[in-house]
């Protein structure tokens, strides 16, 4: 098996990015990293990666390099762009870029292979929240993840739904009856359609030692209607941050201008509430709170990078 060094980096529309770096022979080491931004500070996350799994990848980026097809570089509407770069001493170093949703066939086959060398169950963190991420756009991500962990956590994918119920009922059947189990909600982007028509719920409800719960604070609301017991609940604040690591204000608005960010680091909240009214086509009530929203968050929290 020659060495041989794999780089993708991926560019996501609404998400923060980051690259896989995967490199070795016989076996090898993967790397997760990326770069600050917003209020986000950098982050790298490596595993080892085991013979089998290097093989394939291997394999898989010789398919993509020998037969391959302009049209992968096509650029699409909110999709994501793959910056790649593969150097082997059996091969020319070749860079290429990819975007999806062109990325099918061997691309895709590449990709897997890829985010196969970093397993669910091995994710944790920052970095499994970003990995999830960088699955749900190729639908690699599997719709529920149990790790390995004293309890049993049960996390359920970001998009997971209705399609998933039975893979998602199959998993929770297979538990142990008698050991402590976490259902982690926190990374689902519709916890109220998961609990209705996702999760088992008769299921969890009926275990014993009861089931214990991860979700957002916003979300506890809909796991008490559910029947869950508020004791076994562990809530989270939502950060007031965008998924690409910039400041939320008003609920939703995204603010990641510099010169606002730095009128907001200063205090000035009536350049700063002019400044959001120009932007963002507010109302001056409006951007009057969300100057106030603003200048509290940066009293708190320091940008990485615009």
């Amino acid at each position: 098996m020659p060495y041989f060094e794999l780089q993708l980096g991926f560019s996501p529309s609404f998400y923060r990015g980051g690259t896989i770096r995967v490199e070795g022979d016989v076996t090898g080491v993967a790397t997760f990293e990326a770069g600050p931004t917003g209020v986000f500070p950098g982050l790298a996350f490596a595993l080892p990666v085991d013979s089998e799994r290097m093989v394939t990848l291997f394999d898989c980026c010789l398919g993509v390099l020998t037969g391959w097809d302009k049209r992968w570089s096509r650029n699409g509407l909110g999709g994501i762009g793959i910056e790649g770069r593969f150097d082997s001493t059996a091969a020319t170093p070749r860079t290429f870029l990819l975007c999806s949703p062109n990325c099918k066939g061997a691309p895709l086959a590449m990709i897997r292979a890829a985010l196969d060398c970093f397993p669910v169950e091995h994710c944790s963190g920052v970095a499994e929240a970003g990995l999830e991420n960088m699955r749900s756009y190729f639908d690699l991500q599997p719709p529920v993840t149990i790790y390995p962990e004293t309890p049993i956590r049960l996390r359920l994918a970001p998009h997971v739904g209705i399609d998933d119920a039975n893979a998602v009922a199959t998993r929770v059947r297979a538990l142990p009856g008698d050991v402590d189990v976490i259902v982690d909600v926190s990374g689902v982007e519709n916890v109220g359609q998961a609990l209705a028509q996702v999760l088992p719920m008769q299921l969890l409800l009926a275990r014993r030692p009861a089931v214990r719960w991860i979700a957002y604070s916003s979300d506890a609301a809909a796991l008490g209607a559910s029947g869950v017991d508020p004791v076994t609940i562990k809530t989270l604040e939502r950060a007031r941050i965008s998924n690409s690591g910039h400041p939320l204000v008003l609920g939703g608005v995204v603010v990641s201008c510099p010169e606002l960010i730095s009128l907001a680091r200063s205090r000035s909240q009536a350049a700063l509430a002019t400044g959001l009214m120009q932007e963002y086509c507010l109302t001056s009530e409006q951007a009057a709170r969300g100057s106030l929203e603003l200048i509290d968050f940066m009293q708190t929290h320091q940008i990485q990078s615009n």
